[in-house]
């Protein structure tokens, strides 16, 4: 007999596709969940999500164990009370509107049914892997404040040259935390590159600038031209923490296909006080140069989900 009845079990796989949108946000919502390493390995990951979800939640309705994952996968989806966290995301209004959507329909079809209710030992399991959960956060929070507090204090440095070897480790400790693979500073023939590393497979060089004025146009090429020079999956990433001139930005695109993404002192900020995961907004700026040939986004406009 299943364990849920199959109004619950078709909106809880339309919830968890339209709640958790990254694909990886649905594998470790598996993993959290208890769902058994052989069912997640088996789905096709380049498939469509609901055609990952599906098999596994049929699967885990039918077999004597899967009580457990189905009543924590319910709960997980249960903690969220909208859909803000989506609006950074492309479309991110719609997304926001049919995650609560999908919600709000979840938590009335489980409103009366016992599937919501867990057992004083599962509660007791929950209870565990919260507090497991909550020192892995608290000691990735630990961190990423340790960062922080490094990069406040470097305001309170007079020394201009030593604030940028300071802001080079910062950025090195700190791509290190978001496991981005970094690579510190290093020299190739003709150019001085800041730093390096890895996001999704693509290969990105790093010019991070602290200076009074506004990058210019000139700093923007210089980038591009190390870029360039590189292999044809390698792009730029940029760092000025005063921010861009608006003939830098402009006349940038007025060359070949743009290969930097830009972030400012907003960005990096964010990305400190723990508003923002780095990954994330690297996505999210990538998406914004390739669809419409804006290399740099306000913090605000995509906090908005209006970029």
């Amino acid at each position: 007999m299943p364990h849920f009845p199959d109004n619950i079990l078709t909106s809880l796989k339309e919830t968890i596709v339209n709640v958790f949108w990254k694909k990886d946000d649905v594998r470790g919502l598996f993993r959290r969940c208890d769902v058994p390493s052989e069912l997640i390995n088996a789905q096709d990951w380049n498939a469509y999500k609901y055609h990952i979800v599906s098999p596994v939640l049929d699967s885990l309705n039918t077999v004597i164990d899967g009580i457990g994952p189905l009543r924590r996968l319910l709960q997980e989806c249960l903690k969220y009370k909208d859909g803000d966290h989506l609006l950074w995301t492309s479309d991110g209004q719609k997304r926001k509107r049919e995650a609560e959507r999908c919600l709000e329909h979840l938590r009335l079809l489980v409103k009366d049914h016992d599937a919501a209710i867990r057992t004083e030992e599962e509660a007791r399991e929950a209870r565990i892997k919260e507090i497991e959960e909550q020192k892995r956060g608290a000691a990735f929070r630990d961190k990423l404040d340790a960062i922080r507090n490094r990069f406040y204090a470097c305001f309170q440095d007079n020394n201009a040259q030593k604030r940028g070897y300071d802001l080079e480790a910062i950025l090195y400790d700190l791509f290190c935390l978001f496991e981005l693979t970094p690579r510190g500073p290093f020299r190739r023939t003709g150019e001085q590159i800041d730093g390096a590393f890895t996001h999704r497979s693509e290969h990105f060089l790093l010019e991070a600038k602290w200076q009074q004025k506004k990058t210019d146009l000139s700093d923007l090429r210089d980038l591009d031209g190390a870029v360039g020079s590189s292999l044809d999956n390698t792009l730029g990433l940029f760092l000025s923490l005063n921010g861009y001139s608006e003939v830098a930005l402009q006349g940038y695109l007025q060359g070949n296909r743009p290969r930097l993404i830009c972030m400012d002192a907003d960005h990096l900020i964010h990305i400190l006080e723990g508003r923002m995961d780095l990954t994330d907004l690297i996505e999210r700026l990538k998406d914004a140069a390739v669809q419409k040939r804006h290399i740099y986004v306000p913090m605000s406009d995509i906090l908005g989900g209006i970029a």
